[in-house]
Protein backbone atom coordinates (compact mmCIF):
# COMPACT_ATOMS: atom_id res chain seq x y z
CA UNK A 1 0.00 0.00 0.00
CA UNK A 2 2.95 2.33 0.68
CA UNK A 3 3.91 2.15 -2.98
CA UNK A 4 0.54 3.64 -3.90
CA UNK A 5 0.96 6.70 -1.68
CA UNK A 6 2.61 8.92 -4.35
CA UNK A 7 -0.23 8.07 -6.75
CA UNK A 8 -2.82 8.82 -4.07
CA UNK A 9 -1.19 12.14 -3.26
CA UNK A 10 -1.05 13.14 -6.91
CA UNK A 11 -4.72 12.18 -7.35
CA UNK A 12 -5.70 14.22 -4.34
CA UNK A 13 -3.77 17.26 -5.53
CA UNK A 14 -5.23 16.96 -9.01
CA UNK A 15 -8.76 16.58 -7.75
CA UNK A 16 -8.33 19.14 -5.03
CA UNK A 17 -8.12 21.45 -7.93
CA UNK A 18 -11.50 20.06 -6.31
CA UNK A 19 -14.66 20.89 -1.45
CA UNK A 20 -17.79 21.71 0.76
CA UNK A 21 -20.59 23.60 4.32
CA UNK A 22 -21.28 21.51 2.20
CA UNK A 23 -18.06 22.17 0.25
CA UNK A 24 -19.71 21.42 -3.08
CA UNK A 25 -22.36 24.09 -2.50
CA UNK A 26 -19.69 26.66 -1.65
CA UNK A 27 -17.90 25.64 -4.85
CA UNK A 28 -21.03 25.78 -7.01
CA UNK A 29 -21.89 29.29 -5.83
CA UNK A 30 -18.23 30.40 -5.58
CA UNK A 31 -19.12 32.11 -2.30
CA UNK A 32 -17.28 32.14 1.01
CA UNK A 33 -18.65 30.30 4.05
CA UNK A 34 -19.90 33.48 5.70
CA UNK A 35 -22.09 34.19 2.67
CA UNK A 36 -24.42 31.39 3.83
CA UNK A 37 -23.71 30.91 7.54
CA UNK A 38 -23.99 33.00 10.69
CA UNK A 39 -20.64 31.59 11.78
CA UNK A 40 -18.13 33.43 9.53
CA UNK A 41 -15.83 30.38 9.39
CA UNK A 42 -18.70 28.19 8.16
CA UNK A 43 -21.01 25.42 9.31
CA UNK A 44 -24.09 25.41 11.49
CA UNK A 45 -26.84 28.00 11.41
CA UNK A 46 -27.67 29.55 8.05
CA UNK A 47 -28.16 33.25 7.50
CA UNK A 48 -30.92 34.70 5.29
CA UNK A 49 -29.13 33.91 2.01
CA UNK A 50 -28.07 30.43 3.14
CA UNK A 51 -31.61 29.64 4.29
CA UNK A 52 -33.04 30.76 0.95
CA UNK A 53 -30.45 28.77 -1.03
CA UNK A 54 -30.98 25.62 1.03
CA UNK A 55 -34.77 25.78 0.80
CA UNK A 56 -35.26 26.93 -2.79
CA UNK A 57 -32.23 26.30 -5.01
CA UNK A 58 -31.19 22.70 -4.22
CA UNK A 59 -34.56 20.97 -3.83
CA UNK A 60 -36.76 19.02 -6.25
CA UNK A 61 -38.93 21.68 -7.85
CA UNK A 62 -42.02 19.54 -8.51
CA UNK A 63 -42.40 18.44 -4.87
CA UNK A 64 -41.46 21.88 -3.58
CA UNK A 65 -44.39 23.42 -5.43
CA UNK A 66 -46.79 20.98 -3.77
CA UNK A 67 -45.36 20.71 -0.25
CA UNK A 68 -43.17 23.77 0.24
CA UNK A 69 -43.96 26.56 2.67
CA UNK A 70 -44.35 30.06 1.32
CA UNK A 71 -43.09 33.13 3.16
CA UNK A 72 -41.05 30.91 5.49
CA UNK A 73 -38.74 32.64 7.96
CA UNK A 74 -36.65 31.69 10.99
CA UNK A 75 -36.69 35.27 12.25
CA UNK A 76 -38.51 35.42 15.60
CA UNK A 77 -38.26 39.20 15.71
CA UNK A 78 -35.85 41.90 14.55
CA UNK A 79 -33.18 40.75 17.00
CA UNK A 80 -33.51 36.95 17.38
CA UNK A 81 -33.41 34.17 14.78
CA UNK A 82 -33.08 30.41 15.05
CA UNK A 83 -31.98 27.38 13.03
CA UNK A 84 -32.08 23.58 13.29
CA UNK A 85 -29.95 20.64 12.14
CA UNK A 86 -31.17 17.11 12.94
CA UNK A 87 -29.51 14.06 11.43
CA UNK A 88 -30.86 10.54 11.91
CA UNK A 89 -28.96 7.49 10.68
CA UNK A 90 -30.18 3.97 9.94
CA UNK A 91 -27.29 1.61 9.23
CA UNK A 92 -26.37 -2.01 8.77
CA UNK A 93 -22.73 -3.07 9.10
CA UNK A 94 -21.52 -6.45 7.88
CA UNK A 95 -18.08 -7.66 9.05
CA UNK A 96 -16.02 -10.75 8.22
CA UNK A 97 -17.18 -12.32 11.46
CA UNK A 98 -21.01 -12.46 11.35
CA UNK A 99 -21.12 -12.26 15.15
CA UNK A 100 -19.59 -8.77 14.96
CA UNK A 101 -22.10 -7.47 12.41
CA UNK A 102 -24.61 -4.94 13.68
CA UNK A 103 -27.56 -2.79 12.75
CA UNK A 104 -28.97 0.25 14.48
CA UNK A 105 -30.79 3.57 14.38
CA UNK A 106 -28.74 6.51 15.59
CA UNK A 107 -29.48 10.23 16.15
CA UNK A 108 -26.25 11.75 14.85
CA UNK A 109 -26.99 15.43 15.43
CA UNK A 110 -29.57 17.50 17.28
CA UNK A 111 -28.68 21.19 17.13
CA UNK A 112 -31.00 24.12 17.74
CA UNK A 113 -29.23 27.42 17.04
CA UNK A 114 -30.02 30.93 18.21
CA UNK A 115 -28.49 34.15 16.95
CA UNK A 116 -29.08 37.29 18.99
CA UNK A 117 -28.30 40.70 17.49
CA UNK A 118 -26.56 42.90 20.06
CA UNK A 119 -26.01 45.72 17.60
CA UNK A 120 -25.72 46.15 13.83
CA UNK A 121 -22.27 44.51 13.78
CA UNK A 122 -22.20 42.46 17.00
CA UNK A 123 -24.15 39.26 17.67
CA UNK A 124 -24.21 36.36 20.14
CA UNK A 125 -24.50 32.81 18.81
CA UNK A 126 -25.73 29.94 21.02
CA UNK A 127 -25.87 26.23 20.15
CA UNK A 128 -26.84 24.01 23.14
CA UNK A 129 -26.01 20.92 20.98
CA UNK A 130 -28.27 18.30 22.53
CA UNK A 131 -26.85 14.79 22.40
CA UNK A 132 -24.22 12.46 23.83
CA UNK A 133 -21.19 14.63 23.06
CA UNK A 134 -19.99 17.81 24.74
CA UNK A 135 -20.50 19.83 21.56
CA UNK A 136 -22.15 23.03 22.72
CA UNK A 137 -21.03 26.34 21.24
CA UNK A 138 -21.48 29.91 22.43
CA UNK A 139 -19.55 32.82 20.99
CA UNK A 140 -19.75 36.50 20.20
CA UNK A 141 -19.04 37.87 16.73
CA UNK A 142 -17.95 41.46 16.10
CA UNK A 143 -17.80 42.31 12.39
CA UNK A 144 -15.71 45.41 12.92
CA UNK A 145 -12.45 44.73 11.04
CA UNK A 146 -11.61 45.98 7.54
CA UNK A 147 -11.86 43.69 4.49
CA UNK A 148 -15.16 42.25 5.79
CA UNK A 149 -13.25 41.03 8.81
CA UNK A 150 -14.43 39.91 12.21
CA UNK A 151 -13.39 38.95 15.72
CA UNK A 152 -14.97 35.89 17.35
CA UNK A 153 -14.55 34.80 20.95
CA UNK A 154 -16.08 32.06 23.06
CA UNK A 155 -16.43 28.29 22.63
CA UNK A 156 -16.52 27.24 18.99
CA UNK A 157 -15.47 24.65 16.43
CA UNK A 158 -11.94 25.63 15.35
CA UNK A 159 -11.67 26.68 11.68
CA UNK A 160 -9.47 23.79 10.58
CA UNK A 161 -9.80 22.37 7.07
CA UNK A 162 -13.14 21.53 5.53
CA UNK A 163 -16.30 21.52 7.64
CA UNK A 164 -17.49 18.11 6.42
CA UNK A 165 -20.82 16.80 7.66
CA UNK A 166 -19.47 13.22 7.38
CA UNK A 167 -17.49 12.98 10.61
CA UNK A 168 -16.48 9.38 9.76
CA UNK A 169 -14.37 10.59 6.85
CA UNK A 170 -10.67 9.82 7.35
CA UNK A 171 -9.72 13.51 7.33
CA UNK A 172 -12.03 14.11 10.31
CA UNK A 173 -11.89 10.81 12.20
CA UNK A 174 -8.15 10.96 12.88
CA UNK A 175 -8.15 14.57 14.12
CA UNK A 176 -9.29 16.16 17.41
CA UNK A 177 -12.53 17.07 15.58
CA UNK A 178 -13.86 13.51 15.19
CA UNK A 179 -17.53 12.85 15.95
CA UNK A 180 -18.20 16.52 15.13
CA UNK A 181 -16.64 17.36 18.49
CA UNK A 182 -13.43 19.25 19.28
CA UNK A 183 -15.05 22.54 20.25
CA UNK A 184 -12.47 24.76 21.97
CA UNK A 185 -12.46 28.01 23.90
CA UNK A 186 -10.50 30.95 22.58
CA UNK A 187 -10.43 33.78 20.06
CA UNK A 188 -10.60 33.77 16.25
CA UNK A 189 -9.86 36.55 13.77
CA UNK A 190 -10.74 36.56 10.07
CA UNK A 191 -10.29 38.80 7.04
CA UNK A 192 -11.93 38.43 3.63
CA UNK A 193 -10.11 40.61 1.08
CA UNK A 194 -11.73 40.02 -2.29
CA UNK A 195 -11.74 36.33 -3.26
CA UNK A 196 -9.53 35.36 -0.31
CA UNK A 197 -10.25 34.35 3.28
CA UNK A 198 -7.59 34.48 6.00
CA UNK A 199 -8.31 33.03 9.46
CA UNK A 200 -6.29 32.57 12.64
CA UNK A 201 -7.28 31.32 16.09
CA UNK A 202 -5.72 30.88 19.52
CA UNK A 203 -7.49 28.49 21.93
CA UNK A 204 -6.99 26.49 25.11
CA UNK A 205 -6.69 23.38 22.92
CA UNK A 206 -7.97 19.91 23.68
CA UNK A 207 -7.57 20.21 27.46
CA UNK A 208 -10.86 22.02 28.02
CA UNK A 209 -12.56 25.32 28.73
CA UNK A 210 -10.65 26.35 31.88
CA UNK A 211 -7.06 25.52 31.08
CA UNK A 212 -4.76 27.74 33.11
CA UNK A 213 -1.27 27.02 31.79
CA UNK A 214 0.61 28.84 29.05
CA UNK A 215 0.34 26.07 26.43
CA UNK A 216 -2.20 26.89 23.75
CA UNK A 217 -3.42 25.62 20.37
CA UNK A 218 -2.73 27.75 17.29
CA UNK A 219 -4.75 27.59 14.06
CA UNK A 220 -4.12 29.14 10.67
CA UNK A 221 -6.10 28.98 7.42
CA UNK A 222 -5.94 30.62 3.99
CA UNK A 223 -8.42 30.09 1.17
CA UNK A 224 -8.97 31.47 -2.31
CA UNK A 225 -11.94 31.25 -4.70
CA UNK A 226 -11.64 31.81 -8.43
CA UNK A 227 -13.93 31.76 -11.47
CA UNK A 228 -12.37 30.07 -14.51
CA UNK A 229 -15.10 30.51 -17.10
CA UNK A 230 -17.24 27.34 -16.92
CA UNK A 231 -15.49 26.25 -13.71
CA UNK A 232 -15.23 27.49 -10.12
CA UNK A 233 -12.03 26.71 -8.24
CA UNK A 234 -11.42 26.85 -4.49
CA UNK A 235 -8.04 26.09 -2.90
CA UNK A 236 -7.03 26.28 0.75
CA UNK A 237 -4.41 25.32 3.31
CA UNK A 238 -4.74 25.05 7.08
CA UNK A 239 -2.52 24.25 10.05
CA UNK A 240 -3.03 23.29 13.69
CA UNK A 241 -0.48 22.94 16.48
CA UNK A 242 -1.61 21.86 19.95
CA UNK A 243 0.62 20.89 22.89
CA UNK A 244 -1.93 21.81 25.55
CA UNK A 245 -2.81 18.30 26.71
CA UNK A 246 -1.80 14.64 26.74
CA UNK A 247 -2.85 14.29 23.08
CA UNK A 248 -0.40 16.41 21.07
CA UNK A 249 -1.05 17.40 17.47
CA UNK A 250 0.93 19.07 14.71
CA UNK A 251 -1.24 19.07 11.58
CA UNK A 252 -1.05 20.65 8.16
CA UNK A 253 -3.46 20.08 5.31
CA UNK A 254 -4.51 21.19 1.86
CA UNK A 255 -7.98 21.09 0.36
CA UNK A 256 -9.88 22.28 -2.64
CA UNK A 257 -12.97 22.09 -4.81
CA UNK A 258 -13.56 22.31 -8.54
CA UNK A 259 -17.03 22.64 -10.09
CA UNK A 260 -17.71 22.34 -13.83
CA UNK A 261 -20.81 23.91 -15.39
CA UNK A 262 -22.45 24.12 -11.96
CA UNK A 263 -23.08 20.34 -12.02
CA UNK A 264 -19.96 18.25 -11.48
CA UNK A 265 -18.01 18.98 -8.28
CA UNK A 266 -14.87 17.25 -7.05
CA UNK A 267 -13.69 17.81 -3.48
CA UNK A 268 -10.30 16.85 -2.08
CA UNK A 269 -8.59 17.06 1.30
CA UNK A 270 -5.19 15.69 2.37
CA UNK A 271 -3.89 15.85 5.95
CA UNK A 272 -0.45 15.21 7.41
CA UNK A 273 -0.66 14.56 11.15
CA UNK A 274 2.13 14.23 13.71
CA UNK A 275 1.45 13.53 17.37
CA UNK A 276 0.91 10.96 20.07
CA UNK A 277 -2.85 10.54 19.81
CA UNK A 278 -4.53 7.09 19.82
CA UNK A 279 -4.53 5.58 16.36
CA UNK A 280 -7.94 5.93 14.76
CA UNK A 281 -9.39 4.07 11.79
CA UNK A 282 -12.28 4.76 9.46
CA UNK A 283 -15.79 4.16 10.89
CA UNK A 284 -14.56 5.23 14.34
CA UNK A 285 -12.54 2.06 14.98
CA UNK A 286 -9.41 2.38 17.08
CA UNK A 287 -6.79 0.42 15.22
CA UNK A 288 -4.62 0.14 18.30
CA UNK A 289 -3.76 2.15 21.39
CA UNK A 290 -0.68 4.32 21.21
CA UNK A 291 0.12 3.35 24.79
CA UNK A 292 3.77 4.34 24.58
CA UNK A 293 2.79 7.92 23.84
CA UNK A 294 5.33 8.04 21.01
CA UNK A 295 5.02 10.53 18.19
CA UNK A 296 3.61 9.09 14.96
CA UNK A 297 3.43 10.41 11.42
CA UNK A 298 0.06 9.78 9.82
CA UNK A 299 -1.56 10.55 6.49
CA UNK A 300 -5.25 10.91 5.67
CA UNK A 301 -6.96 11.92 2.46
CA UNK A 302 -10.43 12.13 1.02
CA UNK A 303 -11.66 12.64 -2.55
CA UNK A 304 -15.37 13.12 -3.26
CA UNK A 305 -17.18 13.53 -6.53
CA UNK A 306 -20.80 14.61 -6.93
CA UNK A 307 -22.91 15.19 -10.02
CA UNK A 308 -26.21 17.07 -10.00
CA UNK A 309 -28.56 15.01 -12.19
CA UNK A 310 -31.39 17.46 -11.63
CA UNK A 311 -31.88 20.09 -8.93
CA UNK A 312 -32.59 18.06 -5.81
CA UNK A 313 -30.74 14.88 -6.84
CA UNK A 314 -26.96 14.40 -6.69
CA UNK A 315 -24.99 11.24 -7.42
CA UNK A 316 -22.05 10.84 -5.04
CA UNK A 317 -18.84 8.77 -4.76
CA UNK A 318 -16.13 9.12 -2.10
CA UNK A 319 -12.70 7.62 -1.50
CA UNK A 320 -11.05 7.68 1.96
CA UNK A 321 -7.50 6.64 2.82
CA UNK A 322 -5.69 6.53 6.17
CA UNK A 323 -2.13 5.45 6.95
CA UNK A 324 -1.69 5.29 10.76
CA UNK A 325 2.11 5.25 10.62
CA UNK A 326 3.91 6.36 7.46
CA UNK A 327 7.26 5.14 8.87
CA UNK A 328 6.01 1.54 8.59
CA UNK A 329 6.04 -0.06 5.16
CA UNK A 330 2.59 -1.68 5.38
CA UNK A 331 -0.80 -1.17 6.97
CA UNK A 332 -3.52 1.25 5.87
CA UNK A 333 -7.29 1.64 5.73
CA UNK A 334 -9.26 2.50 2.59
CA UNK A 335 -12.97 3.04 2.02
CA UNK A 336 -15.01 3.48 -1.15
CA UNK A 337 -18.52 4.91 -0.84
CA UNK A 338 -21.26 5.43 -3.39
CA UNK A 339 -24.87 6.57 -3.39
CA UNK A 340 -26.92 9.69 -3.88
CA UNK A 341 -28.26 12.72 -2.03
CA UNK A 342 -31.91 13.55 -2.48
CA UNK A 343 -33.49 16.88 -1.45
CA UNK A 344 -37.20 16.21 -2.06
CA UNK A 345 -38.39 19.48 -0.52
CA UNK A 346 -37.30 22.37 1.65
CA UNK A 347 -35.37 21.37 4.74
CA UNK A 348 -35.23 17.62 3.99
CA UNK A 349 -32.31 15.51 2.76
CA UNK A 350 -32.12 11.73 2.30
CA UNK A 351 -28.72 10.16 1.67
CA UNK A 352 -28.36 6.38 1.09
CA UNK A 353 -24.74 5.21 0.80
CA UNK A 354 -23.03 1.86 0.32
CA UNK A 355 -19.54 1.87 1.89
CA UNK A 356 -16.82 -0.76 1.39
CA UNK A 357 -13.92 -0.64 3.86
CA UNK A 358 -10.66 -2.57 3.54
CA UNK A 359 -8.53 -2.53 6.70
CA UNK A 360 -4.99 -3.85 6.23
CA UNK A 361 -3.98 -2.93 9.78
CA UNK A 362 -6.24 -5.40 11.57
CA UNK A 363 -7.00 -7.49 8.44
CA UNK A 364 -10.73 -6.88 8.19
CA UNK A 365 -13.25 -5.97 5.49
CA UNK A 366 -16.48 -4.14 6.35
CA UNK A 367 -19.60 -3.45 4.28
CA UNK A 368 -21.89 -0.64 5.47
CA UNK A 369 -25.29 0.46 4.22
CA UNK A 370 -26.14 3.92 5.54
CA UNK A 371 -29.37 5.84 5.08
CA UNK A 372 -29.09 9.34 6.52
CA UNK A 373 -32.09 11.63 7.07
CA UNK A 374 -31.30 15.30 7.54
CA UNK A 375 -33.83 17.94 8.59
CA UNK A 376 -32.66 21.54 8.62
CA UNK A 377 -33.86 25.12 8.90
Amino acid sequence: MKQRLPVLLVCCLLFSATAFSLPRFASRTNFSCQSCHVNPSGGGMRNTFGLSYGREDIVLESLQEEYGLEEFTTQINDFISYGVDFRFLAFTQMKDNPEESRSSFFPMQADVYFNLAISKRVSLFVNPAFGPFNRYEVFGIARILPASGYIKLGRFTPPYGLRLDDHTSSVREVTPFRNNTGQQTGIEVGLNPGPFSLLAALTNGVVGDRDGDMAKAVFGKAEGRFNLGPANLMLGVSSYNDVSGPERYNMVGGYGALTFFNRLTVVGDVERIEGNSPLMGINGDRLQRNAAGRDLKQLALMVEGSYMVIPGLDLKVMYDFFDPNTDVQSGSVTRLSGGFEFFPLSGVEVRPLLRLTSDDVINRDVVDLHVLFHFYL
